[in-house]
């Protein structure tokens, strides 16, 4: 059974024997670009990794590393980033950390008072969206550009029809696509997932319109979270346009794209804390549910892909809600987070949900373990999770960059086993 099929048989919760292993499948389930060439180097493969986002510090897996480190799962991305330039054509960068490395050719990056600043759409004299510190920072950070609003006159759909417009596919974008898909599945046997966050209702790169010059109306990531009680009418209209563009482009997609991937990701809006949701139970069905049905309705309806939702934090006042709405896999399963315990989740959602990730905790283990504690742990949860397929297994999001080389090898090692 080759990686593909086995991706194929976890989806549909199908137990084979052996696991399915992501890393970088997903801008959740990634690795920061300069751990990446650490990790390539110490393989042999010496040369500049390419960031295709540039917000996370994210280096693309290609499938040269799939074979090396024992990956079953390759993405297909969009070229548009969440800055608004494209990444199909690259020029060199080096990171703050001295990583030779690669970006969109068209990306526009200015330094003042010792910080980067990226601003939109290459364009130098738009105002910075973006910012990361050189001193300690690891991130380009969205820069909130809000600007006075009328609570007596707000209008979603006007607000942020720049990037609705940003966010359509074009026919470059839909190419770039399909380039990608026709190559990986013609040229490896690794599963395949279709990475289209067009469904991010409520994420931070939504509200902050990293990609556009102007983000009128509320772009406050707080201010937005009490717009839900405000002014709801007004997050329903955003919702109802961003739900329309994501049918709109997946139709698209799956024209170009079509069963050659197997999993579509849709969504990384965050909806937990580490002590529980970021709001109530109530508001999540009133405002979130009715559009994320459709979204899922309509790639079930329509496709064969499963769909594949990111949400840090404590879920578990709201994972029955999801899967109300048509969730197939969650990510990353967080672990560190109150009530998520790996053996309680598969109890209850087992048959219900395909857990993406959960093997190892990224803000612990990871981050301040030995080698030894990774490997207890990665065993520990891949026993409880693979039983009965339904499980990717990843670390609990992103590898990051002060991860030792030494633990992510680890998780390597053990993982070849299980595969």
């Amino acid at each position: 059974m080759n990686s593909r099929e086995k991706f194929i048989e976890t989806l549909h919760h199908r137990d084979c024997g052996k696991i399915t292993f992501d890393l970088g499948g997903t801008k959740a389930t990634g690795i920061n670009a300069s751990l990446l060439y650490r990790l390539r180097k110490a393989y042999g493969r010496d040369e500049p990794v390419k960031i295709y986002d540039t917000f996370q510090m994210l280096g693309l897996v290609d499938e040269i590393d799939a074979k090396m480190f024992g990956i079953d799962v390759l993405s297909i991305w969009s070229d548009m980033t969440v800055f608004g330039y494209r990444n199909d054509e690259w020029k060199p960068w080096t990171t703050p950390d001295g990583t030779p490395a690669l970006i969109g050719k068209s990306a526009c990056i200015t330094e003042q008072n010792r910080r980067l600043y990226m601003h939109p759409q290459g364009d130098p004299d738009a105002a910075p969206s973006g910012c990361m510190p050189l001193d300690g920072g690891h991130y380009f950070d969205y820069v909130t550009r809000q600007e006075e609003f009328d609570e007596d006159a707000l209008n979603g759909y006007e607000d942020y029809k720049d990037q609705l417009e940003v966010m359509t596919i074009d026919d470059r974008t839909l190419d770039f696509y399909r380039k990608q898909a026709e190559h990986y599945f013609n040229t490896t046997d690794c599963g395949i997932v279709l990475n289209a966050e067009y469904g991010n209702m409520g994420a931070t790169s939504m509200i902050s319109g990293g990609y556009v010059k102007r983000t009128p109306g509320i772009r406050d990531f707080s201010e937005f979270l009490v717009a839900h009680s405000m002014y709801p009418e007004y997050i329903e209209e955003i919702f109802e346009a961003w739900t329309k563009l994501c049918i709109r482009n997946l139709e698209l997609l799956y024209q170009a794209v079509g069963d050659k991937a197997q999993a579509v990701f849709l969504c990384g809006t965050d909806f937990g804390t580490q002590h529980s949701e970021i709001m109530s139970k109530s508001m999540f069905q009133e405002l979130y549910v009715p559009y994320f049905r459709r979204t899922n309705g309509w790639v079930h309806e329509h496709t064969p892909w499963k769909t594949v939702y990111h949400s840090c934090g404590s879920l578990v006042n709201i994972l029955d809600d999801m899967i109300d709405c048509g969730i197939d896999c969650l990510n990353p399963i967080q672990i560190s987070a109150d009530h998520m315990e790996p053996a309680g989740l598969k109890e209850k959602y087992g048959d219900s949900l395909t857990f993406w990730g959960g093997a190892v905790d990224g803000q612990t283990t990871m981050a301040g373990g030995t080698p030894d504690d990774v490997e207890h742990q990665l065993r520990e949860n891949i026993e409880i999770l693979r039983n009965g397929g339904g499980f990717v297994c990843s670390v609990v999001h992103n590898l990051q960059n002060n991860y030792e080389l030494e633990n992510v090898q680890r998780v390597l090692d053990v993982v070849r086993e299980y595969r």
